[in-house]
Parts: C-alpha cells; structure tokens; sequence
C-alpha cells in the first residue's frame, strides 16, 4: 500500500498527541542470553568514554567503540589575530586543532540503547481502525544484525525504563541524561557550546558517520561501580527475541476515527 508522505506525516503527528515523541520501546542488543536476562533484571551493564575510546583504538574498527567519545575537536582552517583599535593584523597562524575532554568524564557510566520513535518506523499500512509500522533497518542491516549489534535482542517498554531510570536517579541524588545521540559533525556550534559550558548534553552527540547505531545513550552522573552494574530494578514488560527475528516483526496501532461530518451531528 502507497501512502502519500503528508497522509503519513499527518497520521503519525496524531499518533504522537497520544503516546508522545518519544519512542514507545527501546532495544538492547547483547552478544549471550544471560546479559539478555540480566537486561530484564533491570541490571544494565555500563561503561566509561575512555573505554569506549580505547575499544575503537585497540581493535581498529570504526563503531567497535569510538576514539572521539566525549572530545570536542575543534579544526582551525586559520587562525588571526587583530589589533582591537586599528583592525590590522598583527599574527597569523596556520590552521590546527583544538582538543577539548573534561577528565571527570571518564569516570561516568554510559548505557546505550537504540530507540525507535513512531517518527523512524516506516508506516506500511493505515486505514480508519489502526496503523502498522516495520523497523526501519535496512536489508544490508538486517543480514548482518547480530554480527553488528548482538545476536540476542531485548525489547523494552519505553515509559517503564524511563520510569526506572528516574526513580533509581532519585533515590542516588545524582543528575543524569537520557535522550537521543545527535550526529553530526565536530565543528557543529551547538555540540561545541555544550562543551565549552560544560553541560550534560555533551554526552548526546557523536560523529555523524555513526548514525546507523540510532543510539539512545544514559549517562549518570557518579562514579561508575566497580561491577559496572546499574541496578535499576526489575522490568516486567520485557521481550527477549533473537536479533534476526526483528525483520519479522510488526508493531500495530489502533484507534477510533471519524469524519467532520460525525463531528458535526
């Protein structure tokens, strides 16, 4: 079934009025079922940026880990200074980088997640009475889905986690962000400026080549534990699958429509 891009645009804005923007669940890839169950256990396994950094420079392959986690490298094409009254210029450097990493960053746990809006998912089919959406993976993601991501896969409903993750923030007095990686490139002002005032969403961008991970990243803000467990507390509305199953899945909505004219009578 065709449907025209605004009749999609139109329905899933209707849709979100009602569940929100953001996605319903989120999946958690794991390469053995046992750190699957511990998913659901509410036990989610973190790590630091410096591992993540390191990861990608030990094994050499981009996306296994990332060496520009939590930097900010600001590339110079040419760098002038002036004199404030006159204009003129007195120096000029040749283009260079500027490296930017706060040290107490890398003491920090990171979760990831890939999260899936109503917005991402492709709209297959929709009449007067519900909606069905596919994952948006692509062919060439699903033929190599547990080679990239984790040959088992745990879906998450998306209010319970944040619930959880919420209450596990309150009762540790800690600040923590919860949201969509923003991809893009190093230079981008914004990313920049989280940088330079030090805030939290620092932790939500990464380069743009990295898009495909379609991460939602938790970030806490206390020292990672020794076991680099986040005990967030069990989960009932958990689904374990393996990951190639997902190119079979559907997710359906309905609903109750009805015509101006209803309305009007």
């Amino acid at each position: 079934m065709i449907i025209k891009e605004e009749d999609r645009v139109h329905l899933i804005g209707e849709l979100e009025k009602l569940t929100g923007k953001r996605p319903l669940f989120y999946l958690k890839f794991c390469s053995m079922q046992k750190y699957a169950e511990d998913v659901c256990d509410g036990k989610l396994f973190s790590n630091t940026p410096k591992y993540f950094r390191e990861q990608e420079l030990a094994s050499g392959e981009r996306g296994q880990g990332d060496q520009y986690e939590l930097l900010s490298i600001i590339e110079a094409q040419r760098i002038t200074m002036c004199d404030s009254e006159t204009g003129d210029v007195v120096l000029v450097a040749p283009k260079g980088s500027l490296r930017v990493q706060f040290k107490e960053d890398d003491i920090i746990p990171i979760v990831s997640f890939v999260g899936i809006s109503l917005s991402d998912m492709i709209l297959e089919y929709a009449d007067e009475n519900h909606a069905d959406f596919l994952f948006p993976f692509t062919e060439e993601e699903y033929s190599s889905m547990s080679k990239i991501f984790g040959e088992y896969c745990v879906m998450l409903n998306g209010r319970e986690l944040e619930k959880h993750i919420q209450e596990y923030c309150q009762i540790n007095g800690c600040e923590y962000v919860f949201d969509k990686i923003e991809y893009c490139e190093q230079n981008r002002i914004d990313r920049i400026q989280a940088f330079n005032k030090s805030v939290k969403e620092r932790f939500l961008y990464k380069n743009k080549d990295l898009a495909y991970q379609r991460e939602y990243r938790l970030a806490i803000a206390h020292e990672i534990p020794e076991d680099h467990f986040i005990n967030i507390g069990t989960m009932k509305n958990t689904k374990i699958l393996k990951s190639d199953q997902l190119k079979g899945m559907r997710f359906s909505i309905e609903y109750l429509s009805h015509t101006i004219n209803d309305e009007e009578a």
